[in-house]
């Protein structure tokens, strides 16, 4: 066992967390300070030998720098002390290396000592973890990617070909397996981690993703939902966010050779589901499972359809609200036994909900996820939304977020609506089902809705779906390609018959793959009231009772405004692409399956694999720091100068302008 004892501290932005991670940070024993200019004595060289005459600060085999690390370019106008909120906003990528050494310490005396280089992070044979440098700061381990990664360093030797008995003796650690692999087409036989170091790595993943909101557990993928062991295209890897291999970014190297992202993160990530149970579950803390065969996906898909379409007497899907009128309607009612389960088909952060809040079509819960994942080479960012849930805080046993979620406990009040930004895992219960619907419609149901600020699937090969720009009616369909469907007698409106007679026939199935661009309902801009004087839909109801009608039946729903709009960093306007929820679902689902399906197999074998090529290495062989360090690291752009932290926070690079 480590001697050093972990403090389960995380330092961010000079702000310290309590985590459950073994984490020893640089102001614990032995004070491992990356940011220090001084060489710091290790056991691996208790007196290293700096050069004479450099006052203790140059790395005796490196360049005569005085600093091992940089300020991020988009923080430089902050100096060493940037505010965290800034710090998140450009933080994500995390870098995963291995060091090639025997212990952590031999690692931090090389980095530091020898070649005046630096990572945020260390994972040493049993699984302390060794933060040497506020995360706020760019680490010197991945040149040019530094400025918005953080990194860490695996101790593992690398090359069971080169020192096969590396492990045997006892003396560089246990025993480790060995695996071969295969990356950028070479086939090498490597060291494997220790179970330490996995749950370690596992515990420090899970800090992250709730402190540092930008790095999603996602990976590089060669196709949906199968990791990628080549490096990518340059501007793909600097595009990426979440967690990505050395060997992504560079073809020079292979670490962090053996380590399995979809199989690591798969374990966090939870495992994606349907949003509710379509028949009595027998174990409803188990989520609704995503069937593992197409055919039976599709089934099980089919029974959600029916939840909608056959059962809901309205709520569909893309009109029809409450069953009547060309009003546009972003998602889908889904009925089932009141305090249902409902939950996270996939992962993502819970970015607002509301709780306690009711109308004279009931309730007016609801809860709001960010989605941002990779589909093989395709980024995809979504937001579903699941409305009308059972009031949590009146709740025995309320959902988990409730009672963990620090904004909430902060904020939350009856009744409003709570900005929030928590992990979610996929397969989560977010909500339970409540009632909803004017009175001779009522019933246990949820809204659930996908939607996104941009085209998600444009150009993706064999995409069933079909856009329709539905901007220039407003809050009402003026789409022919829709309304020409489910008009049957061609009067321009949509009855609640004529949409009854078209979803109970089987006729929603023409409209399932259709994505709709158009305002969403839950905002108050345009006006609700003057909307709905316009078009012939409710030409018959006097001026006085439409307003009732928005008052009683559509304000208390809505939610989408600008302070939302800001911190979920949704469309400002509320006009987002919309797409039925459960074909939304199926269809993701359905390419992870037909991926994994194809996907080569792993078929390398031991007595395949050949050394570490020459031209190849791991962060110990690149002993002049050209895969670690960067001209960018120290380059300052005056343009950055410029940028808000609120523009920071919402994604915004800097600006073109001309340096002074």
């Amino acid at each position: 066992m480590n001697k050093y004892k972990p403090s389960n501290k995380l330092i961010i932005a000079n702000q310290t967390f309590s985590v459950d991670a073994p984490i020893v940070t640089w102001l614990d024993p032995p004070f491992w300070n990356a940011k220090s200019p001084y060489c710091i004595p290790t056991e691996t060289e208790r007196n290293p030998p700096c050069p004479p005459g450099s006052g203790g600060h140059f790395p005796y085999d490196g360049p005569k720098i005085l600093q091992r690390y940089s300020v991020r370019p988009l923080l430089r106008r902050y100096g060493d002390n940037p505010p965290l909120e800034a710090v998140k906003a450009v933080i994500k990528q995390f870098v995963v290396h291995h060091d090639g050494c025997h212990s952590s310490d031999m690692c931090f005396n090389v980095l530091h000592n020898e070649r005046g280089l630096s990572c945020h992070f260390l994972i040493d044979n049993d699984g302390t973890i060794f933060q040497t440098l506020d995360l706020a700061l760019a680490g010197w381990h991945a040149a040019e990617w530094n400025m918005g990664s953080i990194g860490v360093e695996l101790c593992n030797y690398g090359d069971a070909k080169a020192r096969p008995d590396f492990y045997s003796g006892g003396k560089h650690g246990p025993v480790r397996n060995t695996k071969p692999i295969q990356i950028n087409g070479h086939k090498i036989l490597a060291f494997e981690y220790n179970p330490e170091q996995y749950r370690s790595f596992a515990k420090l993943a899970l800090a992250l993703q709730k402190h540092l909101p930008n790095i999603p557990l996602d990976f590089p993928q060669s196709s949906p939902g199968v990791q990628s062991w080549d490096t990518l295209p340059r501007q793909a890897s600097f595009d990426f966010a979440g967690y990505i291999s050395h060997y992504h970014l560079t073809n020079q190297k292979w670490d962090p050779g053996p380590f399995d992202f979809k199989v690591e993160l798969g374990k966090l990530r939870g495992r994606f589901c349907l949003p509710i149970y379509a028949k009595e579950p027998k174990d409803p803390a188990v989520p609704p499972p995503v069937p593992e065969q197409a055919e039976d996906l599709k089934i099980a898909t089919d029974e959600l359809h029916k939840a909608n379409e056959l059962m809901a007497d309205g709520g569909f899907f893309p009109v029809g609200p409450w069953g009547e009128a060309r009003l546009w309607h972003g998602g889908i009612h889904l009925t089932g036994k009141k305090d249902g389960g409902v939950y996270a088909p996939f992962p993502g952060r819970l970015v607002a909900a509301r709780m306690g809040a009711s109308s004279p079509v009931g309730s007016t819960n609801f809860v709001l996820l960010r989605h941002e994942m990779s589909l093989g080479q395709s980024k995809v960012q979504f937001y579903s939304l699941y409305m009308h849930l059972a009031d949590e805080l009146a709740a025995a046993k309320p959902v988990e977020w409730l009672g963990k979620s620090e904004l909430w406990k902060k904020n939350g009040k009856q009744g409003e609506v709570v900005l929030l930004d928590d992990p979610i895992e996929a397969g989560a219960i977010i909500g339970h089902i409540g009632t909803a619907g004017p009175p001779d419609l009522a019933r246990s149901q949820v809204h659930v809705e996908f939607f996104s600020n941009s085209e998600l699937f444009a150009g993706v090969s064999g995409s069933p779906w079909e856009v329709i720009d539905g901007t220039s009616g407003g809050r009402f369909c003026d789409s022919p390609r829709i309304n020409d469907l489910i008009d049957s007698n061609k009067d321009g409106k949509l009855s609640r018959a004529e949409l009854k007679e078209f979803y109970e026939s089987g006729g929603g199935q023409q409209a399932r793959n259709f994505v709709t661009f158009h305002v969403s309902e839950w905002t108050a801009e345009p006006s609700w009231s003057e909307a709905l004087r316009v078009p012939a839909d409710f030409k018959d109801m006097p001026p006085a009772d439409i307003d009732a009608l928005v008052a009683d039946q559509i304000t208390p729903g809505l939610w989408w405004d600008q302070r939302v709009a800001q911190h979920a960093r949704l469309a400002r306007d509320g006009v987002v692409y919309h797409y039925n929820p459960i074909t939304f679902v199926a269809w993701f689902n359905l390419q992870l399956l037909e991926a994994a399906a194809l996907a080569p197999k792993d078929d390398v074998k031991a007595m395949d694999t050949k050394g570490v090529p020459p031209g190849i290495t791991d962060d110990f062989g690149d002993k002049d720091g050209s895969s670690a360090r960067s001209s960018t690291d120290v380059a300052d752009d005056p343009c950055n100068k410029s940028l808000t932290i609120n523009e920071l926070v919402l994604g915004y690079d800097a600006p073109e302008c001309t340096p002074p």
